[in-house]
């Protein structure tokens, strides 16, 4: 098999060495397009299993092992790298076609589907890459959770059953070791798997609740006392590889320190429309001993929905990209988002996973170099990154987690013409924090200067190789139509500042743009070899100024400042925006839709499975615009009390949704309170309203 071969090195240092020479003015160089054909053909078949009780993966429903795997059609150079894909939370069963319309649930729960539905092959949707990587010569497995977990009621600590999926990815690996050492691969496959896959080489892909679901596998695995690692044998996971994916919705915190991580954002999601997938890399910046260091980052990619990341569901989750064009239509699905989604999907595994992984396919992540043109002849990608937010990789010089005017070392930072305080940042986890400046004058005496060393001190910077920063724009109100200028420059010791450079050559600041569920101030990296501060004594930093003499007035968060020991060649570049490819292009933010709805009844339960045998309350909502199934959660509101439990009936009908609540709870509930549902815990874009609560109704 022709491939890229490389001695597999430690992560944190992929891109030393050879790549630490940078001569400031070179024109960036472009990262390599990773879509191309391999040598090898290939072939797909799938295995399922008969649905059963497994008490370790759920004990409230059946579940069944079934999974589609791409190969190379021969086998005999093998052992082979292993991928494992997980699709998000959809309905299970679809009618009709072009579109199939996907609206009832029931195989859910039995297995089957109403008169003129078809199962939804959700897992079939990655096939655009899933066989371009079975032609590098990567086993791809791709699983489906249709029976129990998908469009299934969530138990408590586990609403999203997030971490139900990562332990049935976790019992397929347990299957597929099985017939790598043992034997017994299903016939319906074709071949044997017997010694045929790499388990030192494994990666994981994540969409939706199955990016959650795949840091859940992760985590779960690498618990103490985890009874996985002995089920699976030895195993290493080389990355994760996240799409729109969720967080929160279990009762863990799950990051993926200690390996290789990437988030992809769809700017114009309409499902999981706050962007909470980037609040994983927030809490990961903050992992200052991550063991081992590996990179993270996010690619929050303009014009893409949720939905048509995978190319069985085929009906946008979005009307709309406020702000910038779109790429897709409303039905069937979008070759250009395909083709992006595949970009980064190959980046990331042909670059990391593999004793054939190439890193040179990682520049895709790293904003110092050009995306290939495979990319940007389509669109714009804002790109956030860090090697590893080890101490020893990169070293923090502002994280504004300190009282406003004091660095993050405890010394004073100075600030003329502008203001400026430590806050948070929209979209972004609770964790982050920032500067959060405006000013009004441009002038080389507007500006924000942070000190890490106390005045008339320094330190010796000359063993590092870049000062990265995250960056974005507040709402555009503040800020200019066209693109925000600042300068950067370090600060000697002696009060002197070295020679400035522009933040546009190495990141365009415009924005924030979005879609139905609003703006996204998502920050991005800008990554600045420290040689470009052409006239600085890097052995006398004190600190880091910020001038704002570009732009007339603005509105800003800078965060995350950070000095790294590792480079690319090239120097950073903005990023080109596409042409409008299809699609609207709205400027003001939607008002939400607003959906009437009924409470069809109230019934007393005396012990609920869902609640660990705990007495509950049914509350059982209907309406004419049905509840979709969707990744984000649907969120009950009775007054100011928020529920989250929720099943469709067994008959998976859409238009009918019950959510649970705690006996207790609902006792301490007033009468006459207002009932209403959105999707997700922010302002969502539309919301169903049923009226006030009677609990007289209640019923046994």
């Amino acid at each position: 098999m022709k491939a890229y071969r490389t001695t597999r090195v430690a992560a944190a240092v992929l891109l030393s060495a050879a790549l630490s020479i940078f001569a400031p003015g070179l024109l960036a160089q472009v990262a390599p397009d990773p879509t191309e054909m391999g040598p090898n053909k290939t072939t797909n078949a799938e295995y399922q299993f008969p649905a059963e009780r497994d008490d370790e993966i759920l004990s409230v429903r059946d579940v069944e092992l079934w999974a589609r795997v791409y190969r190379p059609q021969d086998l005999s150079a093998g052992p082979y790298p292993l991928l494992v894909f997980l699709h998000g939370n959809h309905a299970t069963c679809g009618r009709g076609m072009n579109p199939r319309i996907d609206d009832n649930s029931q195989y859910t729960t039995f297995g089957t589907c109403p008169p003129g539905y078809v199962p939804v092959p959700s897992h079939d949707g990655y096939g655009y890459a899933a066989e371009r990587l079975a032609s590098w010569g990567y086993i791809v497995v791709s699983i489906n959770v249709n029976r129990g977990i998908n469009a299934g009621a969530g138990v408590a600590g586990d609403s999203g059953l997030n971490l139900a999926r990562g332990r049935m990815v976790l019992r397929h690996l347990q299957r597929l070791n099985e017939w790598n050492t043992v034997g017994g691969t299903p016939k319906s496959l074709g071949v044997d798997l017997l010694g045929q896959l790499d388990f030192n080489n494994v990666g994981l892909m994540g969409h939706s609740r199955g990016g959650e679901g795949m840091r859940a596998a992760y985590n779960q695995h690498r618990d103490p006392g985890s009874p996985w690692p002995d089920r699976i044998g030895p195993a290493t996971f080389r990355g994760i590889f996240e799409i729109g994916a969720v967080d929160g919705q279990t009762s863990r915190v799950l990051n993926a320190d200690g390996t290789q991580w990437i988030q992809l954002l769809p700017m114009c999601d309409g499902d999981v429309s706050n962007l909470q997938g980037i609040r994983p890399f927030d809490r990961m910046m903050r992992i200052l001993d991550e063991d081992p260091a590996t990179l993270k980052s996010n690619w929050t990619v303009w014009g893409t929905n949720h939905n048509f990341y995978n190319t069985e569901w085929q009906v946008s989750d979005s009307s709309n990209c406020l702000d910038h064009p779109r790429l897709f239509p409303s039905i069937i699905g979008s070759p250009e988002q395909q083709q992006v989604g595949r970009a980064g999907l190959m980046a990331f595994f042909r670059g990391n996973v593999g004793v054939y992984a190439d890193p040179a396919f990682l520049q895709n992540f790293n904003p110092q170099f050009a995306l290939p043109d495979v990319v940007t002849s389509l669109t714009r990608v804002d790109r956030g990154y860090t090697d590893s937010p080890n101490s020893l990789v990169t070293t923090v010089f502002e994280d504004f987690d300190q009282p406003t005017g004091t660095s993050s070392y405890g010394i004073p930072n100075e600030s003329s013409n502008i203001n400026i305080v430590h806050g948070l940042v929209p979209r972004h986890d609770p964790v982050q924090r920032a500067g959060v400046i405006t000013w009004a004058v441009a002038s080389s005496e507007t500006y924000f200067q942070t000190n890490w060393m106390a005045e008339g001190a320094g330190r010796d910077i000359s063993l590092y190789r870049t000062l990265d920063l995250r960056v974005s724009r507040q709402i555009p109100g503040l800020n200019p139509l066209a693109t925000t200028e600042f300068s950067i420059r370090l600060a000697h010791d002696d009060g002197t500042l070295s020679d400035p450079v522009p933040l546009t050559r190495y990141t365009d600041l415009v924005g924030p743009v979005g879609g139905p569920g609003g703006r996204h101030p998502i920050l991005q990296t800008a990554r600045i070899p420290l040689l470009d501060f052409a006239s600085a004594d890097l052995t006398r930093i004190r600190g880091a100024r910020l001038t704002f003499e570009g732009t007339e007035a603005g509105a800003i968060y800078v965060a995350n400042l950070r000095l790294s020991t590792l480079t690319g060649l090239a120097g950073s570049v903005k990023q080109p925006v596409a042409a409008s490819k299809a699609g609207s292009n709205p400027t003001e933010d939607p008002e939400p839709a607003v959906y009437n709805g009924a409470i069809r009844s109230l019934r007393a339960v005396d012990s609920s499975s869902l609640l660990g045998g705990r007495a509950a309350v049914e509350i059982e909502l209907t309406s004419e615009q049905n509840f979709p199934v969707r990744d984000e959660l649907a969120i009950l509101s009775i007054g100011d009390r928020r529920f989250e439990l929720s099943r469709y009936p067994d008959n998976g009908d859409t238009g009918t949704l019950i959510f649970l609540l705690d006996a207790e709870e609902f006792a301490q509930l007033a009468g006459g309170e207002p009932v209403t549902l959105q999707y997700g815990r922010e302002a969502a874009p539309e919301r169903w309203e049923f009226g006030r609560l009677d609990k007289s109704r209640l019923a046994r």
